[in-house]
């Protein structure tokens, strides 16, 4: 059974010189890390000014990121995995302590 999820891969040129999937890679890197970093000053803010306008910035850049996902995803460069049920099941009977503790 193949457990990947992708669309066929647009081929690029490769070698030193930097291509399309680079790019986009990079600058979907870079948009995860600053939605990190907003998402950290949004806890910390404790102005609420400063903490509407972060929190536009954090939507903004989070939809940006989805788009670049989306992008990079519909050209076959990024790939998921679908789990199984017997590693979902696994991962929530390890969980399921912390989740009781919880509630």
């Amino acid at each position: 059974m193949n457990n990947k999820v992708q669309n066929p891969k647009q081929e690029v040129n490769k070698g030193l010189e930097l291509n399309d999937e680079n790019y986009l890679n990079d600058i979907l890197v870079s948009l995860k890390y600053l939605v990190s970093n907003y998402a950290c000053a949004l806890n910390e803010a404790s102005n609420s000014n400063y903490y509407n306008i972060v929190k536009q910035l954090f939507n903004e850049v989070s939809l940006l990121q989805r788009d670049f996902f989306d992008a990079s995803f519909q050209r076959g460069w990024y790939c998921l995995e679908r789990a199984d049920s017997e590693k979902i099941n696994s991962a929530i009977q390890k969980l399921q302590p912390q989740i009781e503790e919880l509630l």
